[in-house]
């Protein structure tokens, strides 16, 4: 395996597989976790984890545990099946130019502060259970976890494997198996808790100088457990 891993997981015919860039296939194996077959040059295809009743939660597990799956990989770069890859810059300086004080780089959240207000939103929308949700925030207000401390927008994770990053995935893990397949909702409340200090992206998920977000092909089907 080479150094970096780019990778995927879509499941329920959610999102197509995106084209690789040639300016990184030298340098990266690309990767995609899929429970249906899909026409995708350039990606090395593996199945799905199918332990969950829910597609999501099958999806998850790839996206939380690089580690597990890529252990000989120095770095890892998961997008979610909607995102494409424009970057001009060439992966091997992704270390260097975001990685260099920092084990993880993410996009921070375009329109919202932190893990209340995005399980209000999440509520509002029906996106998974709400006794689950409002246990999950319940027990993070319990803990003194505070508001306005920060939301991830979890659609890209440039990772570095260290035994920090290990734990951190597992811990996230944890949560989303405890706890809502929300990964948003936990992510920031997992690093302080783990003590992991992370960097961000320039810009935000929608403009930024290296993906751009796509239109989902089908329509998520709500499915909690």
């Amino acid at each position: 395996m080479k150094d970096f891993v780019v990778y995927t997981a879509i499941s329920n015919g959610y999102d197509s597989l995106k084209c690789p860039p040639k300016l990184w296939m030298p340098d990266a194996d690309f990767v995609a976790f899929l429970d249906k077959p899909q026409d995708a040059p350039g990606w090395n295809l593996q199945p799905l984890y199918r332990r969950f009743h829910d597609p999501c939660r099958n999806a998850k597990i790839h996206k939380l545990l690089p580690h597990r799956y890529f252990p000989d990989a120095h770095y890892s770069l998961w997008i979610d099946g909607s995102v494409e890859i424009v970057s001009l810059l060439p992966l091997a300086l992704w270390p260097d130019k975001y990685l260099r004080r920092h084990d993880l780089v993410v996009f921070k959240h375009r329109s919202r502060r932190c893990a209340y207000d995005e399980a209000a939103v999440c509520l509002d929308g029906n996106r998974d259970s709400s006794a689950v949700i409002n246990r999950q925030m319940n027990k993070y207000c319990s803990e003194g976890y505070p508001p306005r401390n920060g939301l991830a927008e979890c659609t890209v994770l440039f990772r570095r494997h260290t035994s920090k990053i290990e734990r951190f995935n597992e811990a996230w893990y944890a949560e989303i198996k405890a706890y809502s397949r929300r990964d948003q909702l936990s992510f920031n409340y997992t690093a302080r808790k783990v003590g992991l200090k992370f960097n961000y992206f320039p810009g935000n998920m929608l403009n930024n100088p290296h993906f751009n977000w796509l239109p989902h092909i089908a329509p998520r089907i709500p499915m909690y457990d």
